[in-house]
Order: C-alpha cells, then structure tokens, then sequence
C-alpha cells in the first residue's frame, strides 16, 4: 500500500490538484527556458504551503538526490526559496515565500540582474564600436538597429525602476491596483 492509498478521498483530491499545478508550472517554466525540476519543486513548496526536507522534495517529485541538490541551490541563488533547520534537527528544510505577487516580484528582479542587464551593457558597447560618419550605410543600419534595441530596454528598465525595482517600489504599484499585500 502506497502512502496515497492511505489519504482520505478529500486528501487524494488535494494531493491530485495539486500534483497537477506542479507538473503544469513546471511545463509552463521549461517553455520560458527554466529548468522543469526547479519549476517542481518550487511549485510544490508554493502549492503546498509547507516546508519540505530534501527526502520529502525527493519522495513526492520522484527525482534524483543530486538533481534536488543541484536545483535546490539555484533557487536560493534566485532567492526564491530559503533553507532553515529547526532547533535539534539535523536535516535542512525549504520554504518558499506564500504570496504570490513577492514570488513574481522575486523572478523579475533576477531574470532582469542575468539576463537583460548584461545583454543592455554588451549592446551598449556594440553601438560604441561602431564607425562613425554617415557616409557607411551598413554603420547607418548597424547603429539604428542597435539603438532601437537600447530604446526598448530603456522602457524595459523604466517599468522595472517603476514596479519592482524594490519591495518599496513593488508595494506602491499593488496599492495602485488594488491590492494592499
């Protein structure tokens, strides 16, 4: 007998929905190029609200020690999930933040800091390095386009000073919309 088989019909309906928002975000995640397995576990720590030890994370994904690992350590990188021990205990515990919108907030902010602030920086320096003078066409295209990808992640990063460049910033844009989180 499994340890499903062991949950009240009530449980097992809980455990299916949420066994199904794990696999549907970690779907939705490799399609935005996140690892699927972080995707999981993370989804599983949000879903459930509660913390997990790593044999738990392990059990219930049916994944690998070293893949739990190796993802484990890159969510708290994006600080998305936090390890704790309670007091006596030997074995480390995850959790992740409830709501929702910190969660989002979280994702933007480092998706931004490794992926569009070094593209904007090798951009940037691309436009310095080419050949002044309008005489050359191929500079005249070269330049225009690259300052037409500067201008996009200018606005990029007014949104971004605007709504999540930090907690402060994040909070006032909720309160914007209605919501006082």
């Amino acid at each position: 007998m499994t340890p499903y088989d062991q949950l009240s019909p009530q449980e097992r309906a809980i455990y299916d929905v949420q066994e199904q928002f794990i696999m549907e975000w970690g779907r939705m995640s490799s399609s935005w190029g996140i690892n699927r397995t972080m995707a999981q576990i993370h989804a599983l720590l949000f879903i459930t609200g509660k913390p997990f030890s790593m044999d738990d994370i392990i059990e219930r994904l049916h994944i690998s020690r070293g893949n739990a690992s190796m993802n484990l350590r890159d969510l708290m990188e994006w600080g998305i999930i936090r390890r704790f021990r309670r007091p006596g205990d030997r074995k480390d515990i995850y959790l992740t933040d409830s709501e929702p919108w910190q969660m989002v907030a979280r994702v933007v902010r480092e998706r931004k800091r490794r992926e569009l602030d070094p593209t904007n920086k090798v951009i940037s320096e691309c436009l310095d390095k080419v050949p002044s003078g309008d005489d050359v066409e191929d500079a005249q295209v070269l330049r225009q386009r690259l300052q037409g990808l500067l201008d996009i992640f200018g606005m990029v990063d007014a949104v971004y000073e605007q709504v999540f460049k930090n907690d402060e910033t994040f909070h006032q844009t909720l309160k914007l919309f209605g919501r006082n989180d």
